[in-house]
């Protein structure tokens, strides 16, 4: 831990203390803010100067097993919002609950985030608990996970994992689904924005690299500039080798699907390119893109005749077999990926769209 109170109540962050002060220190008793059972100080010419229990026991600060990597970067961002004025704290504790967040911000309106400086992986039932004990506290959660947690493929690629899908941000209607990593060896903030799912782990995603000293904290909630078409080739490149990839270990529902491909004379690769759509929210569908938007085709797309309407209720049920269970916390948006899927297919002449609930078909499809 970063801090911890003397015998007199004072809570004292070491790092922001001279080596002299922190030898004299040495000869006073510190306590846990958590438990208050007493800790030590551990500094040194490697190490950020922090505190440490005397003892291994069950305490909520001592179950990180944070990282000298975490715990630079707490410290790093921890300076950066106290030097815009900001009223921020380390390791507070909210009140009601053992939760205390890497940064509690208090703001001007009394507003509360909790800013959390995730690089190492947690369970599902863990950032649950948490973002609930937030919820609780009317306390909004800010993930920012760990440089290196990024794995970048290429220049538009990125691996995300269904784990790590979990952070996702979408902060209000208007802005695009980011994702916010930050590398406490560099000093720089990564925001990875106008993000698309391909169903696996592969993904698309355009990225902003700056120093974090160079931002101010509301700036990395604004949208950037998107390049449409690069995203997209990206995007459909990932499509078209994953219809040409035999489905080898894919689960059961899956290999279900590809026969029932079969049985309507069609092969995996036989999917056209056109009918298939990135929509950024794919996070609530449990398979691919290619996968549950060819299913929409032959269940109802494909038996419309031209001119014939379709109503966006009855999509949305045929598609109730891949939708997800939970979905990422912090997104605001509560559109259905089958909605955007449709809207997809009206930019690309296939339908109109007469209300909010209603599609009628322009042209059809001769394959299927």
């Amino acid at each position: 831990m970063l801090q911890a109170k003397l015998e007199d109540g004072r809570l004292i962050l070491l790092a922001s203390h001279q080596k002299e002060q922190i030898h004299n220190f040495r000869k006073q008793r510190f306590f846990c803010p958590a438990c208050r059972k007493s800790v030590i100080i551990r500094a040194g010419k490697k190490i950020i100067p922090h505190f440490a229990h005397e003892q291994i026991h069950d305490c909520e600060l001592n179950k990180t097993g944070e990282s000298l990597y975490h715990m630079r970067g707490k410290l790093q961002l921890f300076h950066w919002l106290k030097k815009q004025g900001y009223a921020v704290r380390l390791e507070e504790c909210v009140k009601d609950s053992a939760r205390r967040p890497d940064l509690l911000l208090h703001t001007s309106s009394g507003r509360e985030l909790a800013i959390e400086y995730q690089c190492a992986s947690i369970s599902d039932e863990e950032l649950m608990r948490r973002n609930e004990a937030y919820e609780r506290n009317e306390i909004f959660p800010i993930w920012i996970l760990g440089g290196n947690r990024l794995k970048r493929t290429s220049t538009y690629m990125f691996d995300l994992p269904k784990r790590e899908q979990r952070f996702l941000m979408q902060h209000k209607q208007n802005m695009p689904l980011q994702l916010l990593y930050y590398c406490s060896d560099t000093e720089t903030l990564c925001n990875v924005q106008h993000i698309l799912l391909t169903g696996k782990k592969q993904t698309v995603g355009q990225f902003f690299f700056r120093p974090l000293q160079s931002l101010r904290f509301p700036q990395i909630f604004q949208p950037l500039p998107k390049n449409l078409s690069e995203i997209n080739q990206a995007w459909h490149s990932v499509q078209a080798r994953a219809i040409a990839k035999p489905l080898t270990y894919a689960p059961v529902a899956m290999k279900r699907w590809v026969m029932r491909l079969y049985d309507n004379g069609l092969l995996l690769q036989d999917i056209p390119l056109s009918i298939l759509q990135p929509v950024e929210t794919q996070y609530q569908m449990s398979v691919p893109p290619y996968i549950w938007q060819t299913d929409m085709w032959l269940e109802v797309l494909n038996h419309l005749s031209v001119t014939e309407s379709i109503s966006l209720k009855r999509l949305m049920y045929t598609c109730r077999k891949w939708e997800v269970a939970t979905k990422p916390f912090a997104i605001s948006s509560n559109k259905h990926p089958v909605q955007s899927y449709m809207q997809r297919l009206c930019q690309h002449g296939w339908f109109d769209q007469i209300d909010s609930d209603t599609f009628v078909k322009k042209k059809g499809l001769s394959l299927f």
